[in-house]
């Protein structure tokens, strides 16, 4: 048997996108060949989700070998300090002389940029906040994790020696795990496999910042340097899309080309096949309901199917009594106003917008909506990774992203319609299609998803690390 260790933020209790990927690749690999072992963050350190966490998960969890460590967390000790100087001690004593107990962040550290649920507008910072933000900056470059790793390579060698691992795997974001990763390899000299759900140095997400500000300019650089060493020192590179796998290769041509590999995520059938009716479709709403699962940020922006609504109403080419869209999932501070744009526009009667749930409860409301809906503006390269668990409900998908993207090479005219972010009329056909046709091509979404069932698809993931 081969051991494999795993590390990664993406862990319960968080339950990110990136979680899911992670669990899945862990209860699906064979585990006659295979021992899994994992590195991660203490539980703590994540939000209060006692009332959202999944019970099915508590017997995969029990056959992992977990590892949590904590950060070495600058940021943290220098607030607690100025609080306790302030007489307010927010962690550290309070009135009576007792230890107060550490406040947990306010952000899931497994999540993929988003944060928590907010309907404030950012105010305008004070100097303070604008010192702190900037030492922040600094030392939690090139994420906020970065702080775990003097912890997490301790722990990671000891795990790695102890247990005898033959297989190091990083998953990101957060990227940071990858500088984790590479340096166990090089203490070790164990085979490294890393594996990019997003792009890393080419990311389209800054580059707004990069244009401005001087700062990022200078940190954009570290983060290639960054990559360059981590794709170097490992034996394999995972992308999640074929077009971020041809990115890659562009980018290293100095590198042969089967080191990049390309494995998508995948969906997870026994998740949702005990709720599942034969024909997919167990619950009947009187009203077509869409349904956006995951967080709204500054590139996950929903104005243009807002507009489109918007459009479709007054016009009367569809009934504002038979539709409705869903939001679930946290807002970003950039995204905050959405709400209040659609009160603004009139038609908060048919958007809504609900704060994150479990796995399985964002589960249950898209069992019982009609269509599903992809937001990926910007990139070209990137797939969200709730696409697969969208196939696995065996329902139509509204995709709005960029046109020539892996989106709309993967949704194309099988899994449901396109749309083009950047063409509000083009989102308006769409809506106003699936309006009218709500089961639209749902046998053939059943036969084409097979390819991107985990259960028999992980079998080419341990080809990978073996």
């Amino acid at each position: 048997m081969k051991k494999l260790l795993i590390i990664s933020t993406n862990f319960p209790p968080s339950i990110s996108i990136g979680t899911q990927r992670i669990l899945r690749i862990c209860k699906f690999l064979d585990p006659v060949n295979w021992g899994v072992s994992i590195l991660t963050l203490k539980e703590n350190y994540y939000p209060d989700l006692s009332h959202r966490t999944d019970d099915d998960k508590d017997e995969l969890l029990a056959k992992l070998k977990i590892h949590r460590t904590g950060k070495v967390d600058p940021v943290f000790y220098l607030l607690n300090l100025r609080e306790s100087l302030r007489g307010k001690s927010n962690g550290a004593i309070n009135a009576n002389g007792a230890a107060k107990p550490r406040p947990k962040p306010k952000q899931d550290p497994g999540s993929e940029g988003a944060q928590d649920y907010s309907d404030k507008i950012k105010q305008k910072k004070s100097l303070w906040q604008q010192i702190k933000d900037f030492f922040t900056d600094i030392m939690q470059f090139p994420d906020k994790n970065i702080t775990w790793l003097p912890l997490a390579v301790w722990r990671g060698y000891r795990v790695i020696r102890k247990q005898k691992i033959d297989v190091i795997f990083s998953s990101s974001p957060p990227h940071s795990l990858h500088l984790i990763s590479a340096i166990l390899k090089r203490l070790t000299g164990r085979k490294l496999v890393v594996d990019f759900r997003d792009p890393w140095a080419r990311s389209p997400w800054h580059d707004e910042e990069r244009e401005l500000n001087r700062f990022e300019q200078w940190k954009h650089q570290r983060i290639v340097k960054f990559e360059d060493w981590v794709v170097r020192t490992a034996d394999k590179v995972i992308l999640v899309t074929r077009e971020m796998r041809e990115d890659y290769v562009k980018a290293y041509p100095h590198l042969p080309a089967e080191k990049f590999i390309w494995f998508s995520n995948g969906y997870d059938p026994d998740q949702v096949q005990p709720l599942l009716q034969p024909n997919g479709r167990d619950i009947q709403p009187e009203k077509v309901k869409f349904i956006h699962a995951g967080s709204l940020y500054k590139y996950r922006n929903p104005t243009p199917i807002i507009h489109a609504l918007k459009h479709l109403v007054d016009k009367n080419q569809i009934d504002r009594n038979g539709i409705e869209f869903l939001f679930i999932g946290g807002i970003t501070p950039d995204q905050a106003h959405t709400p209040g744009l659609v009160k603004e526009m009139g038609i908060d009667d048919i958007v809504k917008f609900m704060p994150p749930v479990s796995y399985n409860t964002v589960m249950q409301y898209m069992l019982e909506s009609h269509v599903l809906i992809l937001l990926q503006p910007v990139t070209q390269l990137q797939l969200p990774g709730k696409f697969f668990d969208y196939l696995c409900l065996q329902k139509p998908i509204l995709a709005v992203a960029e046109k020539n993207s892996s989106t709309e090479h993967m949704v194309g005219s099988d899994f449901g319609v396109f749309a083009d972010f950047n063409d509000v009329a083009d989102v308006e056909k769409a809506i106003a299609f699936l309006y009218h046709h709500p089961y639209f091509n749902s046998e053939v979404i059943r036969e084409k998803r097979e390819a991107y069932n985990m259960a028999k698809s992980i079998r080419q993931f341990e080809k990978i690390i073996k």
